[in-house]
């Protein structure tokens, strides 16, 4: 069958995938604003966000699948920038950003996101921070060991400043821990 002009998208592929990606995933965040992940079908993910069922399974494994790569999408941005504020940081001969400050500050700055995969599936939390902190295959097995240490606690940190309503600043929570390693 031979298309016309007017029956022809145009938006490439990859184009009209990036949109139908971005329709699923602000669909599904703004149905978790009032409803848990397993209370939300695919059918009512897929009518929200005007997408057929074949248009998300081309895409997504499963619903959580969707909050995983939107974290891991913010996750790379935030590594990005990151590396080149440190970069430039460097070059004006000034220490870094640190670490914990900069996460800290992305979580906060993605706050509603990050509450709602925290309230349906804060695994997602823990497999970021085990990407940033965690240990390595190559790792030695006392650095190892001590990553995990470290990443587990900025874990159950995070979690629980996003339980608490993340009230502090991610400046002051950074101070605050800094201030509590050093006791």
């Amino acid at each position: 069958m031979k298309q016309t002009a007017p029956s022809v998208s145009p938006m490439s592929n990859e184009a009209r995938n990036s949109y139908v990606i971005e329709q699923i995933t602000e669909a599904l965040t703004g149905l978790l604003r009032t409803k848990p992940i397993g209370e939300v079908s695919i059918s009512e993910l897929c009518a929200a966000a005007g997408v057929g069922r074949a248009s998300f399974y081309r895409n997504f494994e499963s619903k959580e699948a969707v909050l995983q790569r939107k974290d891991e999408a913010l996750l790379r941005q935030w590594q990005k920038d990151y590396d080149a504020a440190a970069v430039q940081a460097k070059a004006a001969g000034r220490e870094p950003e640190n670490l914990m400050a900069s996460l800290l500050l992305f979580y906060k700055k993605n706050q509603d996101f990050y509450a709602l995969v925290y309230k349906n599936d804060s695994g997602i939390l823990l497999d970021t921070i085990l990407k940033i902190a965690g240990p390595a295959q190559e790792d030695a097995n006392i650095a190892a060991y001590a990553k995990a240490f470290i990443a587990y606690g900025i874990y159950g940190m995070v979690c629980e400043w996003i339980r608490r309503g993340m009230t502090e600043s991610a400046e002051a929570l950074a101070i605050l821990m800094q201030q509590e390693q050093g006791k």
